[in-house]
């Protein structure tokens, strides 16, 4: 969860960084969580600062090599398995079938992490993800997200590919050429030729993902300041009925099916607002209008590097210094990060004491408030079968003269095909 931050830009980029201390607005941050957060991480037991990463013995090799598909960590024990797991059976499966990562192995984990996986993926159909689907390719995960090995087979690094912002040396990240060859040529004579010849900065998955969340809704929504609340009933989320609007540790939700990716330009680099690096905000951000930027992609028109990709875009509110303007890591889990939990004491001021202890952020009691902030999260998945493609049927109108994009994001002033322009 950590390493050198080469795809991070400013003052955090070649410093050791991850998701240990970065910032987000679903569950905020690691510090002080370690217990709750970590039962997605692939170790055994790191509950407070005090976990060993040297210790080899702490590395939990089966979350992600068992294939009897029964393996499950508790979710309130550090990474520890859950006490019915046959250990046993789970080691013999790993040593008969070579261990090779399955798609449930990898979704378990990913899909809870807010992006464009949802569990349902693990057995869809090619109408949801044309490469996943079992009537498909029906790809396990490991079939883009390598590691990398020499030319005779082994193993040189146990990292899997992927778009992290460290350890980008790890691993090998297929990507739609290796496959499918380049855009002009998998085009050439079909209805969308034109319009791909004439879009060279628009990377493939903005026409090929055209929604996220068509079988599966995914939140879009989350507003902490409501934590704390006790409603009864919970209503249902007015998108998704399955789904509660509500919950008294987290606050309200939105859910949504079929989201349009938010598009914007994109060099493969990020900002990104890291604990004690650049956790504070400018004078006249936090509202709806101007919310404070969690994480966004690096890139605009001017840009040789930058292509025009999709991302989710995620909004919400989270508690935050509004004196000094820093946003804030609350501690709400468990008391190895202090004695008083948000989810045990209901009081945001304590709980937001507990975690400045832990993370050194400085914290005057209550100087806390809510504040509007938003990230964006790289969409690379439902890849929709050729017909379902923006372009395919409807040609130009897919994306233009209907005010499907925020072409301001995108360096315009408004449509270019209605006579936006570039300032």
């Amino acid at each position: 969860w950590e390493g050198v931050a080469k795809n991070i830009v400013g003052a955090a980029q070649g410093q050791i960084h991850g998701k240990k201390d970065i910032l987000n607005n679903f569950c905020i941050a690691v510090p002080s969580n370690e217990g709750r957060c970590t039962q997605c991480h692939a170790g055994y037991g790191w509950a407070d600062a005090t976990f060993d990463f040297e210790d080899t013995e702490n590395i939990d090799c089966l979350v992600c090599h068992d294939q009897t598909a029964t393996y499950a960590k508790a979710p309130p024990s550090a990474g520890m398995p859950v006490g019915t797991v046959d250990l046993q059976a789970v080691a013999r499966s790993v040593a008969n079938n070579e261990g090779k990562p399955t798609i449930e192995n990898c979704i378990d984990c990913h899909a809870k992490a807010g992006g464009d996986i949802a569990l349902s993926l693990a057995n869809t159909t090619r109408e949801y993800d044309v490469h996943m689907g079992t009537d498909g390719a029906d790809f396990e995960c490991v079939a883009c997200h390598q590691v990398d090995r020499d030319v005779d087979g082994n193993l040189l690094s146990h990292g899997i590919g992927g778009m992290p912002y460290h350890s980008v040396d790890e691993g090998v990240m297929r990507d739609c050429a290796d496959c499918h060859g380049t855009a002009a040529n998998i085009h050439a004579g079909s209805t969308v030729e034109n319009i791909v010849n004439f879009h060279d900065t628009l990377a493939c998955q903005v026409c090929h993902v055209p929604m996220i969340a068509r079988e599966t809704s995914t939140k879009t929504e989350w507003y902490w300041n409501t934590a704390g609340e006790v409603r009864d009933p919970i209503p249902p989320d007015a998108n998704d009925p399955t789904r509660p609007s509500f919950d008294r540790k987290k606050g309200d939700f939105v859910w949504e099916f079929n989201v349009r990716p938010s598009l914007r330009f994109f060099n493969g680099t990020w900002e990104k607002m890291i604990i004690n690096v650049n956790d504070t905000y400018a004078v006249g951000e936090g509202t709806r209008e101007n919310p404070v930027v969690l994480g966004a992609p690096v890139g605009d028109h001017t840009d040789p590097e930058a292509m025009i990709y999709p991302f989710k875009k995620m909004i919400g509110n989270q508690p935050a210094d509004v004196v000094n303007r820093r946003i804030l890591v609350p501690h709400l889990f468990g008391t190895a990060g202090g004695p008083n939990p948000f989810w045990g004491n209901w009081d945001w001021d304590l709980a937001l004491l507990d975690a400045a202890a832990i993370t050194g952020q400085p914290y005057q009691a209550g100087d806390f408030g809510f504040v509007e902030t938003e990230m964006y999260l790289a969409v690379n998945h439902e890849v929709a079968p050729a017909e379902m493609a923006y372009g395919y049927d409807n040609g130009c109108t897919d994306c233009h003269f209907a005010d499907q994009i925020e072409w301001t994001a995108l360096g315009w002033t408004g449509d270019p095909a209605d006579g936006g322009v570039r300032p």
